[in-house]
């Protein structure tokens, strides 16, 4: 009796080390920072009594990166 065999269908790719994994992802956000009409925001807290008030400020801003 013969035994049974799997069909395997094109090449299977191995997968790249996490540290270039890493380096692509780094490149594809630099990237995208180039890309972005929008300046990236230096870090801030901002606090709000109500998320009616927060609704309200985020409404407001014209950079979708601040919130």
């Amino acid at each position: 009796m013969e035994p049974i065999r799997t069909k395997v269908v094109g090449n299977r790719k191995r997968g790249d080390s996490p540290e270039e994994y890493l380096r692509r992802a780094q490149a594809l956000i630099d990237q995208m920072d180039r890309l972005n009409p929008y300046p990236r925001p230096r870090g801030f807290v901002k606090k709000f009594r109500t998320y009616e008030d927060y609704e309200k400020w985020k409404a407001e801003q014209k950079n979708p990166r601040l919130w």
